[in-house]
């Protein structure tokens, strides 16, 4: 069923109470208020004098006062970034008791400019983005109110650099949003594939990852999807199809001509031209299973009616589901390559449909899995593993790759292929023109 898309401007806005001001309210309290003890309210923003103590202001330079970000007590402003990620200006002390104005972010490991050292305990700010959006940079030291520029992120949600820090310096991770009654079970790889919450004021502290806000460590950005278009791959125009998938273990029709057939083991060639769906002991071989040449191409192989075996396409995937235009996984697919080679033919396979042996995707009219593996365990006739699997998109993901954990070994990368590269694509449609086998 077709999740309905969330659309932004019918949620409620949300509004988070700051835990600067906590923090403030917090320390006011303990010391008898905002007056001192001559009843006067002291200066707002300035250095301070041993009759008023400054209080925090919200100076963009941070020259005023010290307005120290998350990262909780610090020193003359160490450890923390002014408001639109300004540093304390050098050789600017702070005063005992000093308070940090709300909302000034700051990564725990930036340092303030030198000479910033002031008595007393200073209030760490809130956990939140500085006024502007601006975040303090990871690990520099600033000089005279200027951040240093390595390992931050600007503001604009740029990625970060290999530190795999988001924005205002928190860590690149996916933060579930809260659960939604009328969505059970989906994750942010379904928010940000299925809806347009990413750049809904609300989600902004959800899901960095998958919304591409931030790239983590080692990682790539977004919710799976790749940038093909640099990638150096001809373009594909013509033949309109679409892509199936199915795995039922029989000796391949091909096989019989071009000798591409397994014993039981799925990867020994045998001298059997008698299929196991027919009770003999040719099955299809285990190298037949698709396998990704990099993020862009992967090689494979199909059915197809009318067959001209050994003959190879390439294929490109345009973005949408012959059944679900929106379908969340071709629309991560999009501009993706493959170069399938024919291999076997099939009595319900349409003129325009290229049939992948991908195993686990459902058997279809024929069944030598059963005898072959020794497990009834296959998932749905027509569609295998992810069509049985139930739930959001990527709790079906997350299902299907369970239970590709089930197959030989031999199979096994083929099935998480589908889950992985093809992003559980659910019959993709494809371009598609002949082209010489590179296999």
């Amino acid at each position: 069923m077709q999740a309905i898309p969330r659309l932004s401007n019918v949620r409620p806005s949300r509004s988070v109470l700051s835990a600067s001001i906590v923090v403030l309210t917090g320390a006011l309290l303990a010391t008898g208020g905002c007056r001192s003890e001559d009843g006067t309210l002291p200066p707002s923003g300035n250095a301070g004098s041993s009759t008023h103590p400054a209080r925090g202001g919200s100076s963009a330079s941070g020259a005023s006062g010290v307005t120290g970000g998350a990262g909780g007590t610090s020193s003359g402003g160490s450890s923390g970034a002014g408001n639109r990620g300004g540093a304390p200006t050098a050789g600017t002390p702070g005063s005992a008791g000093t308070f940090v104005s709300s909302g000034g972010t700051g990564n725990t490991a930036a340092q303030a400019g030198t000479g910033g050292a002031g008595s007393g305990s200073v209030v760490g700010g809130s956990g939140g983005m500085g006024v502007g959006g601006t975040a303090a940079a990871s690990g520099g030291t600033g000089n005279g109110g200027t951040p240093a520029s390595s390992g931050g992120v600007a503001s604009g949600g740029a990625p970060a650099g290999a530190g795999g820090m988001g924005a205002a310096g928190k860590p690149c991770v996916d933060v579930q949003p809260p659960a939604d009654p009328e969505w059970p079970g989906a994750m942010c790889e379904d928010w940000a594939s299925q809806t347009t919450e990413c750049t809904a004021d609300w989600f902004a502290p959800y899901c960095d990852v998958s919304c591409g806000r931030c790239v983590p460590a080692g990682g790539s950005a977004g919710s799976g999807a790749v940038d093909c278009s640099k990638a150096g791959l001809p373009n594909v125009s013509g033949g309109d199809g679409f892509a199936t998938r199915y795995w039922d273990c029989c000796q391949t029709h091909c096989g019989q001509s071009d000798g591409h057939r397994c014993s039981q083991d799925g990867t020994s060639r045998t001298g059997d031209t008698n299929s196991a769906c027919n009770g003999g002991g040719s099955y299809a071989c285990y190298d037949e299973a698709p396998h990704a040449v990099n993020d862009c191409l992967s090689y494979g192989y199909i059915a197809k009616a009318n067959p001209n075996c050994g003959g190879c396409y390439r294929i490109q995937f345009t973005g949408e589901g012959k059944d679900n235009a929106n379908d969340p996984g071709s629309k991560l697919i999009k501009g993706k390559q493959m170069i399938v080679k024919v291999s076997n033919t099939g009595g319900d396979v349409a003129s325009n449909q290229f049939d992948l042996m991908v195993p686990g995707g459902g058997v279809g009219q024929f069944n030598a899995c059963s005898k072959e593996w020794g497990t009834s365990d296959l998932g749905a006739q027509y569609g295998g593993f992810f069509t049985q699997c139930t739930g959001a998109y990527s709790a079906k993901k997350q299902c299907a790759r369970d239970a590709c954990m089930k197959l030989p070994t031999g199979v096994r990368d083929g099935c998480i292929w589908f889950v992985d590269w093809l992003q559980a694509a659910d019959n993709p449609k494809f371009t598609s023109q002949a082209t010489d086998c590179p296999f």
